[in-house]
């Protein structure tokens, strides 16, 4: 019996042993597999993170799990691109960092918004913030905004327009005046008077007014009448008379300018003006007794009854004529022609302006020049002896002349 228990105990013995060893079998097995498994399903990852790139290994396939052991913390709004590892056991994992922008409505401080490379408009729809149609935005809904940008969105408002009566209400958003009143429908007429100007930009919510201007205007137009004026001739004879200018009526035009504002008077402006001018006629009436030899004249000649009325001293006498050859010289150095006269120079000086007319009214030589003397003047039995032009053409006219009283007036004293 003892022995039997002995033999029991010594196979139990062998049966642990036995065990034992194949738990330590099993178990460098296991080892092995294991570390097996770790050289064959370790995953090579790159991680980008801006500037900053690391390569890490592991057994993750999710890349927020990759990130997640290596203490790598994305934000909220950051993006994480995965490459995954598809038949290859590497993998590009990059971060792109959102960036904080700035929003300010009608310059107020706005909760910001985070963008990678969004435009406006994507930033505006994913943070709900809604635009209306006439608000506007900085920078454009399709430009991209990048860091450092500010979002500043102008809310617009509304302006009362008032035109015709009716009072209207648009949305403005840094518009002009102009662009308001086409917006709200309202045409401006050529006069109308708007408040505030047409060209000034609105800022704030206001009052615009059109008063309607309306200018009535009435024309008509009126003769006016030419008037006549008389001149004295001394070229003509007393009694006779003749048109130096035809008159010819004027034509005006008076113009009323009725003004007013909302159908009410408000002015009433009157203006002549001149189509054509008026020309009064012209009568030349003769002045002198007689017809004048000589056809010059001179201002400084005013006759009354045929004779000058404003004079230095007269003399009377005798009157001879005579004539010379074409383009003789006087004493006084004048060329001889008809209107120079002779006459004794101590009596009447050279330059002398002299009117000539017969005492008894019959004959007048008129206007004349003391420019020439001879041996009758300076003995003093002739005053003057007039000259009648060359002799080849007038030699008849001095012998008509022959032989005449007359008076001579000295109008005005020459110096030689």
């Amino acid at each position: 019996m003892f022995t039997s228990f002995r033999k029991n105990a010594l196979k139990l013995r062998v049966s642990k042993k036995a065990i034992l060893k194949l738990a330590l079998i099993f178990t460098s097995i296991f080892s092995v597999f294991l570390l097996t498994g770790l050289v064959y399903f370790r995953y090579d990852v790159v991680i980008k993170d801006g500037d900053k790139e690391l390569t890490v290994y592991t057994m993750q396939s999710d890349p927020y799990g990759v990130l997640s052991e290596n203490g790598i913390h994305v934000g909220t709004y950051d993006r994480v691109d995965f490459s995954g590892f598809d038949s290859e056991p590497t993998a590009e994992l990059v971060i792109s960092r959102a960036f904080e922008v700035p929003v300010t409505v009608n310059g107020e401080v706005h909760p910001p918004v985070y963008n990678i490379d969004s435009t406006t408009e994507e930033l505006l729809e994913q943070f709900s913030i809604e635009l209306g149609e006439y608000d506007s935005v900085v920078p454009a809904l399709d430009q991209t905004v990048k860091k450092g940008d500010t979002i500043v969105i102008k809310r617009a408002f509304d302006v009362n327009v008032t035109a015709d009566g009716k009072t209207s209400t648009v949305v403005c958003n840094g518009d002009t005046v102009g662009e308001l009143l086409k917006r709200a429908g309202v045409t401006l007429g050529e006069y109308d008077i708007v408040s505030p100007d047409v060209n000034e930009v609105i800022t704030s919510p206001c009052e615009i007014t059109v008063s309607r201007v309306e200018k009535k205007i009435k024309t008509s137009r009126e003769v006016d009448p030419h008037g006549t004026k008389t001149v004295a001739d001394n070229l003509s004879v007393i009694g006779t008379s003749h048109v130096v200018t035809e008159g010819v009526d004027g034509i005006k035009e008076t113009v009323v300018t009725d003004t007013y504002i909302d159908g009410k008077k408000v002015d009433s402006f009157t203006e002549t003006k001149v189509i054509s001018e008026k020309v009064d006629e012209v009568i030349a009436q003769g002045a002198a007794v007689a017809e004048p030899y000589c056809k010059k004249d001179d201002p400084a000649i005013v006759l009354e009854n045929g004779r000058p009325v404003n004079y230095e001293y007269i003399i009377s006498g005798p009157a001879t004529a005579y004539t010379a050859y074409d383009g003789a010289m006087t004493a006084s150095g004048r060329p001889a022609e008809i209107g120079t006269v002779a006459v004794n120079p101590n009596v009447i000086p050279y330059g002398s302006l002299l009117y000539i007319v017969g005492q008894n009214d019959e004959i007048c030589y008129g206007y004349a020049i003391a420019a020439d003397t001879g041996n009758g003047m300076m003995d003093g039995t002739i005053p003057v002896d007039v000259y009648m032009g060359d002799s080849a053409n007038h030699y008849n006219d001095a012998c008509a002349w022959g032989w005449h009283m007359v008076d001579i007036y000295v109008i005005e004293v020459g110096n030689g």
